[in-house]
């Protein structure tokens, strides 16, 4: 919100970020996009605008409740999904994060800035980032925003995402399984309770539906991702089963 106001007052003026959550320090903070939420989908008013500079303290992490830690984790294990099975295996086989916390955050960070530097307007591989959330912001609009945080629904997101891969045969066999059992060791939720197809419905006003298709960031095995255009009208069929 901050980076918004800085975009839009006086058509632009200098911001610095200081991150004090897990997830804002390994991701929203860093690429340049700011924006606000509206009742009809998540983040659909702001701009891109770079911080002059990004100051992450992970000390701030040890005055965290629980599950803003968690919530934080889930972006974490999506950077894995996407770019790097070695943290993927690294966070799976860990049982103490805090001796190596500032290596898992540079880790994320590294990742995010090699793609935003690649694209940093969001025309091509910037839509990998989104894995899990096409499903995820439904959730987070059919919740109101209130009570199922953005780790949160973006890890249900992947899951459903990951079975709907393997069930198109995009997707290695037993990916969502894995992802189910890394997400559940850091306390985040695996399974939604909406309706399939509400949550189908709540993705009309994503950001990656193009016209009658819509992108979707899909995973060939954990740590390589890709985009699949598909028609929205397929989209219900291919997600059937998904959330179950």
């Amino acid at each position: 919100m901050a980076g918004f106001a800085a975009a839009s007052y006086l058509r632009g003026i200098p911001f610095v970020q200081v991150p004090t959550t897990l997830l804002s320090q390994v991701d929203s903070s860093v690429g340049g996009k700011t924006g606000v939420d509206l009742p009809q989908g998540k983040n659909l008013v702001g701009a891109f605008w770079q911080p002059s500079f990004v100051l992450i303290d992970p000390d701030t992490l040890k005055t965290l409740p629980p599950h803003f830690f968690a919530d934080g984790m889930g972006e974490v294990i999506k950077y894995g999904c996407i770019k790097s099975r070695a943290l993927f295996d690294l966070l799976a086989h860990t049982e103490d994060l805090e001796p190596i916390m500032d290596d898992v955050i540079y880790r994320c960070v590294d990742i995010k800035r090699n793609v935003v530097e690649h694209d940093e307007f969001d025309t091509g591989e910037r839509a990998l980032l989104n894995f899990g959330h096409t499903f995820g912001h439904a959730l987070e609009k059919l919740n109101h925003y209130e009570g199922l945080s953005h780790g949160a629904a973006v890890g249900i997101g992947m899951v459903m995402m990951a079975r709907l891969g393997e069930k198109a045969g995009w997707t290695a066999a037993g990916t969502a399984d894995t992802i189910a059992t890394i997400l559940k060791k850091y306390h985040l939720p695996v399974h939604s309770d909406f309706p399939l197809s509400h949550i189908v419905d709540a993705t009309a006003s994503d950001k990656k539906s193009i016209g009658s298709s819509i992108n979707l960031v899909l995973l060939e095995e954990i740590g390589q991702s890709f985009v699949q255009k598909v028609p929205r009208s397929e989209l219900a069929p291919l997600a059937e089963g998904c959330n179950e």
